[in-house]
């Protein structure tokens, strides 16, 4: 299907976006990735700034592999895991742990690493505002400005991904204000590129082992993201990655930045915040499926890293102001 077909097709959830979208020409796909089939993008929000959309395609896709090039700068918070690799680098893992980064006209691959396929939802911002974002962080990015992002990965954070979630139901729910939107999800944005480059800063210099390394770290986290509420432990999962649990161990340190407790803690509280979107969700039962000990474990999780208890973050993501009362 060609963009201007997409265009056509495309589910527009933002009356006013249907507007800008036009107005920015139709060369460009509005969904920020060109799909030759039929599209599975859904804009949110539109401006002449900035775009922010939600990708659902499922493994059957005829273009699950190949969905490019991107024609937006974006930066995008996968809801599932998969494997990513841009044109001409390494594959990498993504899951909601980590924020990936794109550039207009960026060519890459997909992996599917879950049976959901690839599930996120993304933040595009103009050409010129790109640029003035990475400029305030490295201003060495004039040297190729039609490229300003210069990584392709960010460490997330369950702070950051509790606000991008509000963020997008508050969209979805249109109780957002245009101005606070935009200005919200250049901040977005920018904190992620901050993030980027603050990752790549602590990053050592890679021994010649650092591939291996890499690619065993990946394993662990699809792994354990494949069953994120099973109780495992260091001895049983690296068996299943054929290593031993001390090297499982230094190594998933050394390339991720936190221990595989930490790692799966934080998977658990992404994946919360996506349970909490659901009207009339339980909250024990969240707990329970996610392999929380118990609620009151869930509790003080939430309230460690987000500084909120479970139902004050369940009205939020579901894109209800604090003030009103909650339906669940």
């Amino acid at each position: 299907m060609a963009p201007e077909a997409c265009l056509a097709s495309l589910d527009i959830v933002d009356c006013g976006a249907a507007l800008a979208l036009a107005r920015m020409g139709p060369a460009l796909s509005p969904a920020g990735i060109r799909l030759r089939m039929q599209p599975v993008d859904r804009i949110l929000f539109a401006t002449d700034s900035v775009r922010v959309g939600a990708f659902r395609c499922p493994t059957d896709h005829p273009s699950f592999s190949d969905t490019g090039p991107i024609e937006n700068h974006l930066v995008v918070f996968p809801r599932t895991a998969v494997r990513i690799r841009h044109a001409g680098k390494p594959w990498f893992f993504a899951d909601p742990t980590v924020v990936t980064i794109y550039n207009r006209g960026q060519e890459y691959r997909r992996t599917a690493e879950s049976p959901d396929g690839d599930r996120c939802d993304w933040f595009g911002v103009a050409p010129d505002l790109a640029l003035a974002i990475a400029r305030d962080l490295d201003p060495r990015v004039e040297d190729d400005p039609e490229r300003p992002f210069r990584f392709a990965v960010a460490p997330s954070d369950p702070v950051l991904y509790f606000e991008q979630r509000a963020l997008f139901q508050r969209l979805g729910n249109h109780t957002a204000d245009p101005l606070e939107a935009e200005q919200t999800i250049l901040e977005i944005v920018a904190r992620v590129l901050v993030r980027a480059y603050g990752a790549a800063a602590r990053r050592p210099r890679p021994p010649k082992a650092a591939e291996t390394h890499r690619e065993l770290a990946d394993r662990a986290r699809a792994a354990l993201a494949r069953e994120v509420a099973a109780r495992t432990d260091v001895t049983l999962l690296a068996r299943q990655l054929e290593v031993s649990p001390y090297h499982l161990c230094r190594v998933f340190r050394a390339q991720t930045g936190t221990t595989l407790h930490g790692y799966r803690l934080a998977l658990r509280v992404h994946l919360a915040l996506e349970r909490l979107e659901e009207p009339g969700v339980e909250l024990s039962q969240v707990a329970h499926d996610l392999g929380f000990v118990s609620h009151s474990h869930f509790t003080a999780v939430l309230r460690g890293r987000l500084g909120q208890v479970p139902s004050a973050v369940r009205r939020a993501v579901q894109g209800i102001r604090l003030g009103q009362r909650a339906t669940a």
